[in-house]
């Protein structure tokens, strides 16, 4: 099976949104923990100096991974999902084949991106999945290249302080992936980026 990385450049001829992801996992090795939640929010690129987002649709759900009725869920005093969340959630593949549509084409965006794909591109090369991707953007990468003394802190929830974005209920991937949608502009314009062109050296496969 063949993951498919396509990074955008100015001679494509439709330009890609912006797909922002965030996960909820049993633990932290992608190799042998779950995916439990997943959510999308895709936008398009708008005006960074505007600091405002487009959405144009938002998906999320839980996903029940093999053997979740005796399965450590891992930190719930964290991510709060219960087995009651998963009875009747679609299974990895399935859910996998959703994302996996949710995102094609567009720009993944994430906060420790390198953390979601992992856990996402396992996933799906269990599964046979294509995530036919235009390149990847981290944001927590943008916000530090913005104190390369790394004098602050880059968590999500002091960038949406210091940003003035709401950002309820943390560790919930829907409310995580919209905090980190409505970031992004900031960050854009932080960096004063006004095109897909000067992005470029942010994103990656």
């Amino acid at each position: 099976m063949e993951l498919t990385n396509k990074i955008f450049n100015s001679r494509d001829v439709e330009t890609p949104k912006f797909a922002i992801v965030d996960i909820e996992t049993t633990g932290l090795k992608f190799d042998r923990d779950q995916i439990l939640q997943i959510a999308v929010v895709v936008q398009d690129w708008s005006d960074p100096s505007s600091n405002k987002v487009t959405p144009t649709s938002v998906w999320s759900t839980y996903v029940r991974p093999p053997q979740w009725w005796n399965r450590d869920l891992g930190p719930q005093h964290v991510h709060g999902i219960s087995r009651r969340n998963l009875i009747f959630a679609p299974p990895t593949e399935k859910a996998m084949r959703s994302f996996a549509q949710q995102t094609k084409g567009h720009i993944v965006v994430a906060h420790n991106a390198d953390f979601d794909t992992k856990f996402l591109r396992a996933a799906a090369h269990l599964h046979n999945i294509d995530l036919e991707w235009a390149g990847v953007v981290c944001t927590l990468n943008l916000s530090r290249k913005l104190d390369p003394q790394r004098q602050q802190t880059h968590k999500l929830a002091t960038l949406c302080e210091k940003y003035g974005v709401t950002l309820n209920h943390a560790h919930h991937a829907e409310y995580d992936a919209r905090a980190t949608a409505e970031l992004l502009p900031h960050l854009l314009n932080a960096h004063k980026i006004q095109n897909l062109e000067e992005l470029q050296p942010f994103v990656r496969s």
